[in-house]
């Protein structure tokens, strides 16, 4: 192979189909090396773009909680989700607010809808212990009040008649929106295409060359290919990645199980998370039902119990679905990190090298940001985010047994 590259992404899911899209659009020479693999975590998205829910531990936060609480690995003193860092929320919606304009762009560039919807959020509430949580939510939400509404249930059988009615209420987080995960990921594949980007499907990646402490090359089954950066963005398989330069990257698969719907009317304005699930409805009429958190390694396949108890708890929620049959099942691996925020940018002593990987629940909603970020330190340009909060180096000495191999 004798095509070189200024940028070399290794990853074509969503995140590192966003970086090639970036990259692309800065004029540099990009390649996206992509093997496709089972499992891959934009496949375990239902496309929630939640950045307040998210990150005041609700939409999977919730579902991620319960299931910790199961396997009785909670830490002393926790009783519900916890929030994540306001730097995450503070990332988290300036990506979610670049996707009005940047469905417009994609659909331009690629010739592609993504199916960006403005929806919301709805936190229902069946029980006082319900309230109890949402009330601190409600009245401490870290953006005021404006972004979020506190619904009786009257208030909420008028917004959403399909909803059950055996609820205290719900919390509703204005600004949490949809959109489609996988045109999401396609659009961005070909609008990077269109701009220029090699894609480089089917191609496993055996090795990084490394001389002086620079990357200088991807080594490839189909030969090398010499380049001057080189972005990790492999999600579940970062790790396997990082390895190649001896790097420890602390991200482990997560594996989510999901079920949609036949088509159906549209029954949702919204979308719906509970102590028992989620649920999305799409603009082909789907409802996506989701999700599981399950520390079960690189195993996609699904279990009779976990549709059991999606489709209860979705039943639960909205009563219709009780007499409509279920068209699929599916699970995706996502990509876990320790503190559940994405590890992003350069490693010190490894000069081309940049991680964009350990976006965990939430990287549909932060593809835009991280893609535009990682773009700009490939540039050499100021990030327009800070990056130092979600280096891969925060691990060194988090005294949670991860050691960060640096390379001198």
């Amino acid at each position: 192979m004798s095509r070189s590259s200024n940028v070399v992404v290794i990853g074509g899911g969503v995140i590192g189909c966003a970086v090639a899209y970036y990259v692309a659009r800065r004029g540099l020479k990009v390649t996206l090396v992509d093997r496709p693999k089972r499992g891959r975590a934009t496949s375990a998205s239902a496309g929630g773009l939640w950045p307040l829910g998210e990150s005041v531990g609700l939409g999977c936060g919730v579902i991620f909680y319960k299931a910790l609480a199961g396997m009785g690995t909670l830490p002393e003193g926790v009783h519900g989700p916890g929030q994540l860092p306001r730097v995450f929320l503070d990332f988290a919606l300036r990506s979610n607010g670049m996707f009005p304009a940047l469905a417009e762009d994609l659909r331009e560039i690629s010739g592609m809808e993504i199916e960006w919807e403005r929806t919301s959020l709805l936190f229902l509430m069946y029980d006082e212990g319900d309230v109890a949580f949402a009330k601190p939510l409600w009245e401490r939400c870290p953006c005021g009040r404006d972004l979020t509404e506190w619904m009786t249930p009257e208030e909420l059988a008028k917004a959403e008649p399909a909803v059950t009615r055996e609820v205290h209420g719900a919390l509703r987080f204005h600004g949490d929106d949809q959109v489609n995960p996988y045109r999401l990921a396609d659009s961005f594949r070909a609008a990077a295409r269109n701009l220029g980007a090699a894609i480089l499907t089917h191609t496993e990646v055996t090795g990084l060359r490394v001389e002086s402490g620079r990357m200088t090359a991807v080594e490839t089954q189909a030969g090398p290919i010499p380049c001057g950066m080189v972005v990790n963005a492999a999600g579940a398989w970062a790790p396997e990645v990082g390895r190649m330069v001896g790097l420890d990257i602390p991200v482990r698969p997560v594996r989510g199980q999901i079920l949609g719907t036949e088509t159906l009317p549209e029954m949702l304005s919204a979308c719906l998370t509970t102590t028992d699930c989620y649920l999305a409805q799409k603009g082909h009429g789907e409802v996506i039902i989701g999700s599981t958190t399950e520390e079960v390694g690189f195993d996609v396949g699904t279990t009779p119990a976990a549709m059991k108890t999606l489709a209860a708890g979705a039943i639960r929620a909205l009563p219709f679905l009780r007499d409509v049959r279920v068209k699929r099942v599916w699970s995706g691996l996502r990509p876990g990190s320790p503190d559940e925020l994405p590890i992003l940018g350069p490693v010190e002593g490894l000069d081309g090298y940049l991680n964009a990987c350990g976006h965990f629940r939430t990287g549909i909603l932060n593809a835009p940001l991280t893609g535009l970020l990682i773009a700009e330190l490939a540039s050499g340009e100021r990030p327009s985010v800070p990056v130092e909060p979600f280096l891969l180096a925060r691990f060194a000495s988090a005294g949670d047994g991860r050691q960060v191999v640096t390379i001198g």
